[in-house]
């Protein structure tokens, strides 16, 4: 039998439900058990399972809680970090989030090349102490934001700076469809279907985030009219975007229509 804790800090309960949500398939599948409990301040993650199934499993908790690191930890880290000002709270959370997916795959290496799964896990002090190297890389990334925040007030400055970050993401979806109402925008893939980490409708932030995170090969977004965040994708994402009126989406959500 293969047993493996992980434990976080209160705070990062986020962080534990998105273990626990992620590995809860994978465990169940090989026959193991997964549980998930508070004690003394501490969240606690358990799993166990059958000893020829520990190779298996070994690979998807440890990619999830590398990518868990990659993509809560870091995000927490530049909110930290960055002090640049820029004109509204859209670009803050584009600008952020394009600086959390950016060289991802050398984050993701970092983690994996010290991560082991050998004994139970303290996911903060493995992260505070065993990846100081990924630490200063990404506090090198803030300090050079930072110190260029002024040329960052320039619209065409900051836009170009936010399609050099997006042009360098790894393309990671195919098609998607922007839908725009008076209460939000829905993200569908190219048969109008749901996305399955986008199921529900979300505001202007909530777009960009998404957008920059799935960083599609093409984007068509329809709507009836403009908004500041519809402007910034079809800004930052020129060559891949399509605007197109929203009469012509094959919407099956009635509330779209």
């Amino acid at each position: 039998m293969w047993e493996f804790s992980i434990m976080l800090q209160a705070e990062h309960s986020n962080v534990a439900k998105f273990l626990y949500n992620n590995l809860k398939k994978y465990v169940e599948e090989v026959g193991g058990v997964i549980t998930s409990f508070d004690q003394a301040e501490l969240i606690h993650i358990v799993i166990a399972c059958g000893e020829e199934e520990k190779t298996r499993l070994y690979y998807y908790v440890k990619s999830f809680i590398t990518e868990a690191i990659c993509s809560y930890f870091k995000n927490e880290f530049l909110r930290k970090n960055l002090k640049v000002q820029l004109k509204n709270r859209i670009s803050i959370s584009a600008f952020e989030k394009a600086l959390q997916y950016f060289d991802k795959e050398t984050d993701r290496y970092l983690v994996e090349k010290y991560l082991s799964l050998d004994k139970n896990l303290y996911l903060e002090s493995f992260f505070e102490f065993k990846l100081k190297i990924l630490k200063n890389k990404w506090l090198e990334l803030t300090k050079i934001a930072n110190e260029n925040s002024s040329y960052l007030l320039t619209e065409d400055t900051f836009i170009e700076l936010l399609k050099f970050l997006v042009d360098n993401l790894e393309i990671s979806f195919d098609t998607v469809n922007i839908i725009s109402d008076a209460d939000g925008y829905q993200v569908l893939d190219e048969n109008f279907k749901d996305i399955d980490v986008l199921k529900e409708k979300g505001d202007g932030i909530w777009l960009v985030e998404n957008i920059i995170a799935l960083s599609p090969r093409k984007i068509n977004i329809y709507t009836d009219s403009s908004s500041d965040e519809l402007n910034l994708i079809n800004c930052i994402y020129s060559n891949r975007t399509n605007i197109l009126p929203k009469q012509s989406a094959k919407i099956v959500d009635k509330r779209f229509l």
